[in-house]
């Protein structure tokens, strides 16, 4: 009996075990349910920007030579073309471009750009002597020996060439930012890339007795020895570098020449907002030296010191 008692009791205490268990702990929470979150975000390209450029660009104009017939005779007037220097040319011209970056700190950025660049052209005159034909000479007395042919100074032509250029240019720069001061960040920078320049024209010479194309048949028959000389029959010396062959100075110009270019530049940013900040520089853009021979008739040969110095004025915009 006693045994029954105290099972009884062990039960009831065991049974309200839990209501009181909950009662010293307190109520127990519901189960948590995980949290939704957002999409987690990350902040890209910010250090990378666009560029765009305009500018203007003062070029040294190009040198155009027929060198072969370009000496004249001592003591003959009419030079048969004189080396042009370019002067009258055009050598204020327009260039643009764009690029892209990536600012690696506070003070060093890079990027690579293209320009296009209106290099110097325009059309230029100038007279050359021009023999329209063979004429022989001989000596003023017997036996009359046949001593060249006339060197006719009279006879002359115009010559006009027109040219025209441009350039593609390709460059890596690197760029050192100076610091801030009142909003303005002064920068220095250089570049290496390599330059496309196309070149187009042409040469026209035409004889100034009738206008029309030069394309005298100089051919010499065998009566004469194949030697210009004056009036009187003196040999000219040097000989002008004319051939007794049929004449032919025209010529097209076109010529694609491809060269290694590089830059300096300098100039300040200033910061428009968060994303734009104004450019405006000076640079010296060096796209090699070209030399194109197109005549060898003639020796007709341009010459294009192809540097520039250019004033530029851009934006860049960081791509957030």
């Amino acid at each position: 009996m006693k045994v029954l008692k105290f099972l009884a009791c062990a039960g009831l205490t065991v049974a309200a075990w839990p209501s009181s268990a909950a009662d010293l702990l307190g109520t127990a929470p519901p189960p948590s349910m995980p949290v939704s979150q957002g999409p987690t975000t990350f902040e890209v390209g910010s250090n990378w920007y666009i560029r765009g450029n305009l500018g203007i660009s003062f070029d040294q104009a190009p040198t155009v030579s027929l060198s072969s017939i370009s000496a004249p005779p001592p003591g003959l007037v009419g030079l048969p073309y004189a080396t042009s220097t370019g002067t009258g040319w055009s050598t204020d011209n327009f260039t643009g471009g764009v690029g892209a970056g990536y600012r690696f700190n506070d003070y060093l950025r890079f990027d690579a750009t293209w320009d296009y660049l209106i290099g110097p052209g325009g059309s230029r005159q100038t007279a050359l002597v021009c023999p329209y034909s063979l004429t022989g000479v001989t000596s003023k007395t017997p036996p009359n020996a046949p001593l060249g042919y006339l060197y006719n100074t009279s006879n002359t032509c115009n010559a006009t060439t027109e040219l025209r250029q441009y350039n593609n240019t390709f460059l890596a720069n690197g760029y050192v930012d100076l610091g801030t001061y009142g909003g303005f960040t002064p920068y220095v920078g250089g570049g290496l890339g390599f330059n496309m320049n196309v070149m187009s024209g042409s040469l026209n010479t035409n004889e100034t007795a009738n206008g029309l194309p030069y394309l005298a048949d100089l051919t010499a028959n065998g009566a004469y020895p194949e030697v210009w000389v004056d009036p009187h029959g003196n040999s000219i010396a040097p000989q002008p570098n004319i051939a007794f062959a049929p004449q032919n100075w025209g010529r097209s110009i076109s010529a694609t020449t491809y060269s290694f270019a590089w830059a300096l530049s300098a100039g300040f940013g200033f910061q428009l907002n968060p994303s734009a900040t104004l450019d405006i520089g000076y640079r010296y853009l060096n796209n090699g030296d070209i030399t194109r021979l197109v005549n060898p008739q003639t020796g007709l040969t341009i010459k294009q010191r192809n540097a520039s110095q250019q004033l530029r004025i851009g934006i860049r915009y960081v791509l957030q």
